[in-house]
């Protein structure tokens, strides 16, 4: 009798693949004593063979595993979906393993189902993880899927991080069955007489993923049969080369990185809001291959350690570090933005847009625009003070209203002294105002003219010369400390 269980005797087959995973597993230390360990059962082979190699490992090794399962029905497949999750039901109370079910109350929609139904469930383990429940979430990927792995992310990214896929041990996320082929998981079950459905949806090639299983990974397997294998094995060779590239890019990134002023340290800084800036400078003087991968670390500050930075958003990066323009940014996706400001190279949420209404602003009163207070005063004749903060416009009437508002994208005014209009980006940029602020700027319109721009400069057009007949002083009031 199987000694994990009620069970036939385990064959010669079976011996060596439960050999096999606790030996994977006592190498990478996947699995550690007294652990409590939430499997992933789906009710197919590889979640059903699961159950039963990781009490064998558990046995093996003396780990002392307190195991619970975890099974998540979509409700997508009618009458599979419940034989499925009966299944899971009748093997974990066999083997008195505590089950959780979740059963959604909707189907969800086909389009981008994969991926929704991915985020269902490991939303579902982590919340269990996250009330103390369990210590590690246990999946039952296998090489097949890391081989999968591996050639849909070359083939989408061009990052070097694609190769290697999915590691055996990530945090609070194991996955024992990497070192195990998908035929050798069902030859398990078959073995042992392990009851498993079977999900009609992977035969399809629908989804991208079957295509590489289905149509990719036969035709290269004439070429090398042990394709997967291989596949599998590149991926742990990346894995372990990634720990003596990441020393290289800690001493390059040591003298790039400067902190942001102001943000976290190091030790309370989250993802999306990460404390350092690179200096442009010292970053090219690095290698090509070190500033890529400095500038990849940057990003997946933002974006998450598992950030996938493809080859173009490198690129852009890296032109964005390179340019000789004062402030410019790139969109990094998933609503951040990496940021040029002048000698520094930063990531942050992007902003959103800023808006107030316009304000109307008549001579001799006051008015509050995007929270500051702003007043005008008309004077007879000429008068004027050479200063940026304060605006003296030279107008023919005295019934002038001025519009505040923020810039709009094309705002052009034509400077003091010059003949042609400029956009107010760039004398932004001269000025060296800070991207974040430029949306916040205020703008004064007359006559459908920029006048003025607060912080900023006046217009051409509205120059006090001695002939002027009014001048309107515009000026933002001081607010009183409280």
């Amino acid at each position: 009798m199987d000694p994990t269980g009620e069970g036939p005797l385990p064959s010669r087959l079976v011996g060596a693949l439960r050999r096999r995973t606790a030996d994977h597993v006592a190498a990478g230390a996947l699995l550690r004593p007294g652990e409590r360990a939430l499997l992933m059962l789906s009710g197919g082979a590889d979640s059903m063979a699961l159950l039963d190699i990781v009490r064998a490992v558990d046995a093996r090794l003396g780990l002392g595993l307190e195991l619970a399962a975890l099974h998540v029905d979509y409700a997508t497949r009618g009458a599979a979906s419940t034989r499925d999750r009966q299944i899971v039901e009748d093997a974990c109370r066999a083997l008195a393993v505590p089950l959780r079910v979740v059963r959604l109350a909707r189907k969800p929609a086909a389009a981008g189902f994969q991926e929704r139904a991915r985020r269902i469930r490991y939303d579902a383990a982590r919340a269990i993880v996250a009330r103390g429940a369990a210590d590690v979430v246990v999946t039952a990927h296998n090489r097949d899927d890391q081989a999968e792995t591996v050639l849909y992310r070359l083939v989408k990214y061009a990052a070097p991080s694609s190769l290697r896929a999915m590691r055996p041990r990530e945090g609070d996320l194991a996955r024992p069955l990497l070192c195990l082929g998908a035929a050798e998981l069902r030859a398990y079950c078959r073995d042992l007489r392990i009851v498993y459905g079977h999900d009609e949806s992977n035969d399809t090639v629908d989804y991208r993923r079957n295509l590489v299983r289905h149509e990719v990974l036969p035709v290269l397997a004439a070429i090398n049969p042990r394709v997967a294998e291989t596949l599998a094995d590149a991926a742990a060779l990346a894995d372990e080369e990634h720990a003596v590239l990441a020393v290289a890019v800690d001493e390059a990134w040591a003298r790039v990185a400067r902190p942001v002023a102001g943000a976290p340290s190091d030790s309370s800084w989250s993802p999306g809001d990460p404390p350092w800036a690179l200096d442009v400078t010292a970053l090219g003087a690095e290698t090509p291959a070190l500033r890529a991968l400095c500038l990849r670390r940057l990003a997946r500050a933002a974006l998450g350690d598992k950030a996938l930075v493809g080859r173009r958003l490198t690129q852009g990066l890296a032109q964005l570090a390179a340019g000789t323009a004062g402030s410019r940014s790139v969109s990094l996706g998933g609503g951040y933005e990496a940021v040029r400001e002048y000698d520094r190279l930063m990531v942050r949420p992007r902003a959103a847009a800023h808006a107030c209404p316009p304000a109307v602003l008549a001579p001799g009163s006051a008015t509050v625009f995007c929270g500051r207070r702003f007043s005008a005063e008309l004077i007879a004749g000429a008068a004027f003070e050479r200063t940026a903060a304060e605006a003296w416009l030279g107008v023919a009437r005295p019934d002038r209203q001025i519009v505040l508002r923020h810039p709009r994208r094309g705002d052009r005014l034509r400077p003091f002294g010059m003949t042609a209009d400029v956009l107010l980006s760039d004398l932004f940029a001269a000025s060296r105002v800070p991207r974040a602020r430029r949306p916040r700027a205020v703008v004064a319109e007359l006559d459908g003219r920029v006048a003025w721009v607060c912080p900023g400069r006046s217009s051409e057009w509205f120059r006090v010369t001695s002939g002027t007949p009014y001048t309107l002083h515009i000026f933002e009031e001081a607010t009183e400390a409280t």
